[in-house]
C-alpha cells in the first residue's frame, strides 16, 4: 500500500510539472505573437505625398496642368538601395539620403524616372504644376491641402479637388529596415487626373506669345481667335515661381497680378472705334494738322508736335494724327460713339467663371451725362477716364477683322470626365458693332499702318500680311520728373481672311509692343505650317 500511494503521488507530481510546462509554452506563443504585433504597430510609417488634383485641360485635350510624369520614391535602408541611387541623384542629395536613412529608417524623394531595386518602392504620379506651367497667371496655383487659391484653379475647385490626401504606409524592424516579407501599402488617387476642365488655350500658341511677352518687362498679350473668340493665349508679365510664392508676394512689381484682367487707359488703339461711326454715320472731313487743335480754350496737342499737315481719315489713322480725331469726334452723335464703345464691351466686365472676370471698364462720368468738348476730344484718342481691359479692347479688332461683329471673349471649352469632353460651354452670341463694309474699309486703313510706311511699320510680320494700330497712352503718373505712358498694338492677320486678333500692352514704355505682335504673327504662322494648320 505504501509504495503504491508513493507511485500515484508522483504520477500526480509529474502531470502537474507538465500542465505547468505546457501552459508555459502556450503562454510564451501567446505573448512573442502580442509582442510581435506590438512591436509591428509601433514601427508602422506613414508618408503622406502630394494630393492628386483634376487636370486643365488646353483646348487640344493636352493636359496643362499633370502634364510632368514623377515617381515618389520609397527608400529603405539596404545597399541595394543605397547603390540604385547614384545612377539618379546627385552626390549631396544621396549624402542626405543616407542620413536619413541611419537615422529614421527611410527617406522619400521625387524622381522623373523610375528606380527599380530591393529596398526601393516608386509610386507613379504627375507633377501637378512647376515653375514651367504655362499660362500660370490664368491657371492660378493651389495650397499645401490641394485647395485652388486664384485662376481657374479657384472658379473651378469643386470640379478639381480631391480631399484625401496620397500617402504610402509601411513597416520598420529595429535596425530601420523595412521588415521582410510585408509591402507598403499604397493609397494613390489616379483617376481624378482623367477629368476636369477643358479650356480655350492652346498650348502651341502660349508658349509663342510667352516667349514673345519675355520682352515686355511688366504688361499683357492676349491671342483671340476672331471667328469664336476663343482666347488662345494669354500672357502676364512679369512671371513668377510657383515654387517661391512668398517672393512675388512682396515683389514691388507685381508678378501675382494678372494684367490682361486690369484696366488700363488705351490710347490711340481706340481711335479704329471713332472712324467706324463716323464711317457709319456717312461723315466725310479733314484735318489741316499743325501740331495742336484748340478745343474751348486750350490746346490739345498732337503727338507729332511739328503737324502732319493735311489729313484723312485713312492718313489719321496711318500716322495716328490726334489734331484730326480730336476734332473728328466733334462732328459725330456723342451717344452714338458711347453706345458702340459700349455694344464693344469696353465698359462691360468678361466673366469667364466664379470669382474669375476682367475688372469692369469705364467711361467715367460722361457715361452719365452729356460729355464736354474737351471730354470727347479725349475720349476720340482713348484717354480721359476711358478704362478698359487688354481682352475687352482686342474686341473691337476682332470686329473690324471679321465682318463688324465679333464674340465676347471665351476660356472655358467646357466640363471633362473621364479624359472625354461631357459638358460643352456655348460660344456667346454675335455682337454687331457696324456694317460689314465699315470693316472692309477699316481693315484697308490699319494694313495702311503697317504696310504704308505709317506708325506701326515695326509691327509688319516676315511672313504673313496683318494690319493694326499703334498706341501710347498717358498714365497721369510722373516718375523722375517724366510722364509714364503705356505703349500698345493691336492687331490681326492674315489680312486676306483674318484668323487672330493680338493685343499687346507694355507697362511704363516706349514702342517694342508692334515688334512683339509681328513675332507672334510669324511665330503662328510657322507654327501652323508645320503642324499642317492653315
Amino acid at each position: 500500500m505504501t509504495v503504491s500511494y508513493k507511485r500515484v503521488a508522483a504520477c500526480y507530481f509529474l502531470v502537474v510539472i507538465l500542465l505547468f510546462i505546457c501552459a508555459f509554452r502556450v503562454f510564451s506563443v501567446m505573448n512573442k505573437e502580442s509582442y510581435k504585433q506590438t512591436a509591428e504597430q509601433t514601427s508602422r510609417r506613414t508618408v503622406n505625398l502630394e494630393y492628386s488634383r483634376g487636370t486643365i485641360f488646353d483646348c487640344n485635350m493636352e493636359p496643362i496642368t499633370n502634364a510632368k510624369e514623377i515617381y515618389n520614391v520609397i527608400i529603405f535602408n539596404k545597399p541595394t538601395a543605397v547603390a540604385a541611387l547614384y545612377k539618379h541623384f546627385t552626390g549631396s542629395e544621396i549624402e542626405k539620403i543616407i542620413n536619413e536613412l541611419n537615422s529614421v529608417g527611410f527617406a522619400v524623394r521625387k524622381s522623373s524616372r523610375e528606380i527599380s531595386a530591393e529596398g526601393i518602392y516608386c509610386v507613379k504620379g504627375y507633377a501637378y504644376a512647376d515653375d514651367g506651367l504655362l499660362a500660370k497667371h490664368i491657371i492660378g496655383y493651389t495650397d499645401e491641402q490641394g485647395k485652388g487659391l486664384c485662376g481657374i484653379e479657384a472658379s473651378f475647385n469643386d470640379l478639381l479637388f480631391c480631399p484625401d490626401q496620397n500617402k504610402i504606409t509601411f513597416s520598420i524592424n529595429g535596425q530601420g529596415g523595412i521588415i521582410s516579407g510585408y509591402k507598403p501599402e499604397i493609397v494613390y488617387n489616379s483617376e481624378i487626373q482623367k477629368s476636369g476642365v477643358k479650356i480655350t488655350v492652346d498650348k502651341g500658341l502660349q508658349r509663342i506669345a510667352e516667349q514673345e511677352a519675355m520682352k515686355i518687362k511688366s504688361g499683357a498679350v492676349v491671342i483671340c481667335e476672331i471667328e469664336t473668340g476663343k482666347i488662345r493665349a494669354l500672357v502676364s508679365r512679369p512671371d513668377y515661381k510657383l515654387t517661391d510664392l512668398a517672393s512675388a508676394v512682396s515683389d514691388k512689381n507685381e508678378p501675382l497680378l494678372n494684367r490682361t484682367l486690369c484696366n488700363y487707359n488705351v490710347g490711340s488703339v481706340f481711335k479704329p472705334l471713332i472712324a467706324a461711326v463716323g464711317l457709319e454715320s456717312g461723315t466725310e472731313f479733314t484735318e489741316d494738322c499743325k501740331g495742336y487743335t484748340n478745343i474751348d480754350g486750350l490746346n490739345f496737342t498732337c503727338h507729332n508736335l511739328g503737324g502732319h499737315g493735311e489729313m484723312n481719315l485713312k492718313d489719321a489713322i496711318k500716322n495716328s494724327c490726334n489734331s484730326y480725331f480730336y476734332n473728328f469726334v466733334q462732328l459725330l452723335d456723342a451717344n452714338k460713339v458711347l453706345s458702340v464703345a459700349q455694344n464693344a464691351g469696353i465698359n462691360s466686365r468678361v466673366i469667364f467663371g466664379e470669382g474669375l472676370s476682367t475688372a469692369k471698364g469705364s467711361f467715367g462720368s460722361i457715361a452719365e451725362r452729356a460729355p464736354t468738348r474737351r471730354e470727347l476730344a479725349n475720349l476720340s484718342i482713348g484717354q480721359g477716364e476711358l478704362l478698359t481691359s487688354p481682352i475687352a479692347i482686342t474686341n473691337l479688332y476682332m470686329a473690324i477683322a471679321s465682318d463688324g461683329s465679333y464674340r465676347m471673349p471665351s476660356l472655358i471649352e467646357g466640363v471633362v470626365e473621364d479624359g472625354k469632353l461631357k459638358e460643352k460651354s456655348p460660344l456667346p452670341a454675335a455682337t454687331r458693332l457696324f456694317s460689314s463694309g465699315t470693316a472692309a474699309t477699316l481693315r484697308q486703313y490699319l494694313a495702311a499702318v503697317l504696310e504704308e510706311d505709317g506708325t506701326g511699320k515695326n509691327a509688319r510680320p516676315l511672313l504673313v500680311e496683318a494690319a493694326g494700330k499703334t498706341g501710347t497712352a498717358q498714365t497721369g503718373v510722373v516718375k523722375n520728373g517724366k510722364k509714364v505712358t503705356n505703349s500698345w498694338f493691336c492687331g490681326f492677320f492674315p489680312l486676306d481672311k483674318p484668323k487672330y486678333a493680338v493685343t499687346v500692352l507694355s507697362e511704363n514704355a516706349q514702342g517694342g509692343c508692334g515688334d512683339i505682335f509681328a513675332a507672334i504673327a510669324d511665330g503662328i504662322t510657322e507654327y501652323e505650317i508645320k503642324n499642317g494648320g492653315n
